[in-house]
């Protein structure tokens, strides 16, 4: 793995200096190894943006698909549109970037600069309801959300608030429940490896963390949600016994 490691960090250090076609190239290097590294999909993605290729919009969604919270991933493929001047899916994506960070006033400006004004957004409501501390009203706010809207970003942000307004056992169940439609989801599966963790089914949880480890190698990406479930133990004893990654593909 430490291979990835160094890719990754000299995909990020040209990227960083705008050498984007040794960053794209970096970053394929890394994704030959391990196709589903989610930062490496990110470099990807914006140094094929910057390139002005074609294939950025495909990295971008995947990224999307990896991590549905991802504001960013939104932001690339809305950017992607308006370069190929279709304004009307670069709205829908800005929107998507929009709801998912409300208060992120480069996302506002560049939606109001498309749309003149920012539409009304039960779902942006809701992340400001979570986002200030409020989970209670949040998670009422997406339990009504989730009958309207199937998309996995509103799924995980009630999982979010499920947890945080202390009922962790709706939580952990809407996370099986998003982990088998989506098997891709690292943040549904951190939740439930922390699950079966607590179970005893201890087997089970680092199977689900060795998967999880796929799209983010170390667990960089996702390290606030392996403390907020208190899968830090158990994240711990899967590393000090360690099996080949390829053992558990």
């Amino acid at each position: 793995m430490s291979d990835i490691f160094h890719l990754i960090a000299d995909a990020r250090g040209a990227a960083f200096e705008h050498r984007f076609e040794d960053a794209a190239a970096l970053a394929s290097r890394a994704l030959k190894s391990m196709p589903t590294c989610l930062v490496a999909l990110r470099i990807l993605a914006w140094s094929q943006l910057e390139l002005d290729a074609d294939e950025a919009l495909a990295t971008f969604e995947k990224c999307a698909a990896y991590d549905p919270e991802d504001a960013l991933a939104y932001v690339g493929q809305a950017i992607w549109y308006q370069k190929h001047r279709d304004n009307d899916s670069a709205v829908s994506q800005w929107v998507r970037a929009w709801e998912l960070d409300p208060h992120n006033q480069a996302i506002r400006r560049a939606l109001v600069k498309l749309t003149g004004e920012l539409s009304e957004s039960p779902f942006a409501d809701a992340i400001s309801l979570l986002r200030h501390g409020r989970e209670d009203e949040a998670a009422e706010a997406l339990r009504r959300l989730r009958a309207e809207r199937s998309e996995p970003s509103v799924a995980l942000s009630l999982m979010s608030a499920l947890f945080a307004a202390g009922a962790q056992r709706d939580a952990f169940d809407l996370a099986n429940a998003i982990l088998g439609r989506h098997p891709e989801s690292v943040k549904a599966a951190l939740y439930v490896a922390a699950l079966e963790d607590r179970a005893g089914r201890t087997l089970r949880s680092r199977e689900v963390i060795a998967r999880a480890e796929q799209v983010d190698p170390g667990l960089m990406l996702f390290a606030d949600v392996v403390r907020q479930v208190g899968l830090q133990p158990a994240l711990d004893l899967h590393r000090a016994n360690r099996t080949p990654l390829a053992a558990a593909r």
